[in-house]
């Protein structure tokens, strides 16, 4: 996957299934899905196995708490997808904890805000991993450099086509990169009380 590009533009991707105005996702090397809930607190009585359509529509009639869709991702990896509110520091640290390693993005379309494809590992930050600005430094973290090849940033690149690169880098890395069969599947909804992390 170090060089692979996907077959599809995963901003397009973004647009059609209607999350061009928010994206806010997250990549953990893991496969126990109840053990990330717990660590995420969950309400475990507002799971629901749902398409991604219904956990729209879900998510707009519960705007107090944190609303996530998650699932496996790729062999190995689980997917958590922020579909209201932002995930905390505290929160991603928490998924990272274990020796699992977590790598996050976030997008605010109305704003044109791009937040860096960041990498956790073992409960804490270890740094961003964007794709290197052409003719820039290297990737912050070496390990990471192969993914990079051909996802150079440029100055002149909107937010929407830097997405795109932070999306297939993350692709790359986990072995999946987002694709129609994602957005068919079946995953958890679940509710994260608002109450749930206020004293992290």
């Amino acid at each position: 996957m170090t060089g692979l590009l996907p077959t599809e533009s995963q901003w397009n991707l973004l647009q059609e299934f209607g999350l061009s105005s928010w994206f806010v996702g997250m990549w953990i090397k893991g496969d126990d899905k109840e053990e990330l809930a717990r660590l995420l607190r969950v309400d475990p009585r507002s799971r629901l196995e749902c398409g991604f359509a219904e956990a729209m529509t879900r998510h707009m009639l519960s705007m107090d708490d944190q609303i996530i869709w998650m699932g496996p991702h790729a062999p190995g990896w689980t997917h958590v997808l922020w579909l209201s509110a932002f995930h905390t520091t505290a929160e991603a640290k928490a998924l990272g904890s274990g020796g699992r390693r977590l790598l996050t993005v976030f997008y605010n379309g109305g704003l044109g805000e791009l937040d860096h494809l960041y990498l956790y590992q073992d409960g804490a930050l270890v740094n961003e991993i964007d794709p290197p600005y052409t003719g820039g430094a290297s990737v912050s973290v070496p390990e990471y450099e192969i993914y990079a090849e051909g996802l150079e940033l440029d100055l002149d690149m909107s937010s929407t086509q830097e997405l795109h690169s932070l999306l297939c880098m993350a692709g790359r890395i986990t072995g999946r990169f987002l694709d129609r069969e994602w957005f068919s599947s079946n995953r958890d909804l679940y509710q994260i009380p608002r109450e749930a992390w206020s004293t992290a």
